[in-house]
């Protein structure tokens, strides 16, 4: 067990049940409820070529019932004890939240153990799952202005991992998955060894950890090591080495722009000095993007850039949505130059001051909630094995110099490759009010 305490910094614990479980702990009695964070190490890379879409598909299944509750009655059961739930998925993880009443901890420890003691998924759980999951993808992707960007923008980016694809799969893979499929995806990745639980909030952490080994110390260790899970997903990949532009004609009703650089993996040197550098250029009115094509030249109605930070690649994304009757290479000429400007170390120390001092700001604020905590102490155990780096990261923006944006900048944006997808409105299409 190892014990941070910084002085008005998060302090917490840490333990490792026997079945592989890492657990933090980071008591804080301001307010009379506790947050239930469960992160699994799993996400849409981890997915086989051919079953796209399952990392997202449980996250709706572990909703649909476990041993001991029926389907529905999870989150029946939550309102009736005066908590909240959701869950999301990413590239990387996939992570769900309780937040409880202080009193409901060991009812909320009950509630999540349950659903990783044992697969139970129905064929009518998985059937209902598929069509929600289906639907959504026409909803938020198919049938949204500029919707398919992440889709059509992962297979350009990545060719031989599973970045290629976007977390919500393919409807093919989703339709023919199987009861048997889903079972073996869930006992490889929804093990004990393979998830980090974090409580924060108004608890004893004697008492919780001894509510968490009741409830979870009795369910066994997954047939595969930690080791092997990670081999399963070897990263392989190559950088880009030229620009690559798709016109993409779709329903929209204005042009847009939409690019994406790789860079280095989450908290790498460079990532830090592109989170910076992207606040810089897009952030607030005053920004360098907004300033000069949205107040100053009027070339475009929105336009923005921030980093991606992934486990093994991030990105840098951007896009902008163009003012009638402005042309998609009047925009990205703008956009190039600012972004030469700055690998050209344009960027000034007023700028760099401003963005640190908004971080520093935005970190004070995250790390006072119970749900914010919960989630970044999973986040850095589960990818690091180290939650103390909720602490010292703000250290690391704070580090960055106008050098190291320079640096990065100068290798990433002026000598590397990107994509670009240009999003024309298709020859005739008049956007129409509904009735």
């Amino acid at each position: 067990m190892q014990t941070e305490t910084i002085t008005n910094r998060v302090e917490f614990t840490e333990h490792v049940l026997p079945n592989g479980l890492k657990v933090v702990l980071t008591p804080d009695s301001t307010i009379p409820s506790v947050a239930i964070n469960l992160c699994y190490h799993v996400g849409s890379k981890n997915e086989d070529r051919n079953k796209r879409g399952y990392a997202h598909l449980f996250e709706h299944l572990m909703f649909e019932g476990s041993k001991n509750i029926a389907a529905g009655d999870y989150d029946r059961l939550s309102l009736q004890k005066g908590c909240e739930n959701n869950a999301y998925t990413t590239e990387d993880k996939t992570n769900y939240y309780l937040l409880a009443p202080a009193n409901e901890l060991e009812f909320g420890l009950w509630l999540e153990s349950d659903r990783m003691i044992e697969f139970s998924v129905t064929e009518e759980s998985l059937r209902i799952q598929k069509g929600v999951v289906i639907e959504e993808k026409k909803q938020v992707f198919d049938n949204r202005p500029y919707g398919s960007v992440s889709l059509k923008l992962a297979p350009l980016l990545y060719k031989n991992n599973g970045y290629s694809w976007d977390t919500i799969g393919d409807v093919k893979d989703l339709k023919k998955a199987t009861l048997s499929d889903i079972r073996e995806f869930y006992e490889r990745f929804y093990v004990p060894n393979n998830a980090v639980l974090t409580i924060a909030g108004d608890f004893d952490p004697d008492e919780a950890l001894k509510l968490t080994e009741k409830y979870f110390g009795c369910i066994p260790k997954g047939r595969y090591s930690n080791t092997e899970l990670r081999l399963a997903a070897e990263f392989k990949d190559e950088p880009l080495k030229n620009e690559v532009v798709k016109i993409i004609h779709d329903d929209v009703q204005l042009p847009g722009i939409f690019g994406a650089y790789k860079l280095p993996k989450e908290n790498s040197d460079e990532y830090f000095a592109f989170d910076i550098l992207t606040d810089i250029l897009s952030t607030g009115e005053s920004s360098r993007l907004y300033n000069e094509l949205v107040y100053k030249k009027q070339l475009v109605s929105d336009i923005g850039c921030w980093v991606e930070g992934r486990e093994y690649s991030s990105l840098l994304q951007f896009y902008a949505i163009l003012m009638p009757d402005v042309t998609i290479d009047e925009v990205q000429h703008e956009i190039d130059r600012i972004f030469g400007e700055a690998a050209g170390g344009a960027v000034t120390a007023r700028e760099l001051e401003k963005i640190k001092n908004r971080i520093e700001t935005r970190h004070a604020y995250r790390v006072q909630t119970n749900l914010a905590k919960a989630d970044m102490l999973s986040h850095y155990a589960t990818f690091y094995d180290e939650p103390g780096m909720i602490n010292t990261n703000i250290e690391k923006y704070i580090s960055i110099t106008l050098d190291d944006i320079h640096s990065a900048a100068e290798k990433y944006l002026k000598n590397s490759g990107r994509v670009i997808l240009n999003y024309l409105p298709k020859p005739g299409y008049i956007e129409t009010e509904a009735d």
